[in-house]
């Protein structure tokens, strides 16, 4: 879905930052948990703290690997944090008051 950016009128798809979102580090961090929860007992002292450390990296990095499918957040054009969807009303006020015109390949 194309995204309007209320900071610089960019209008395309988002894109993820550097953690959040990215599919490579999600595997990384479910597989980290997998050792973790291997292993862990042994360094930390406890099983049930090694599955609670490894629980919550596991539930990390599920959400980066689900995140990581959907539209990314930040403006690739000026990278802030400020992109809304272009069906929305207040992307329709913005796109009537600055007279953006949309590009050919939008899909609303």
């Amino acid at each position: 879905m194309q995204k309007l950016c209320t900071k610089c009128n960019f209008i395309g798809k988002g894109k993820h930052g550097l953690l959040s979102g990215n599919l490579y580090v999600g595997i990384l961090e479910v597989a980290l948990a997998v050792l973790i929860l291997k292993f862990g007992g042994d360094f930390m002292g406890s099983f049930i703290y090694g599955a609670v450390v490894a629980a919550i990296i596991a539930i990390a990095g599920i959400i980066n690997i689900i995140d990581s499918y959907s539209d990314g957040r930040l403006c690739p054009s000026c990278g802030k944090d400020n992109m809304i969807p272009l069906d929305s009303l207040q992307a329709d006020e913005i796109i009537r008051e600055k007279n953006l015109t949309l590009p050919e390949d939008t899909e609303t």
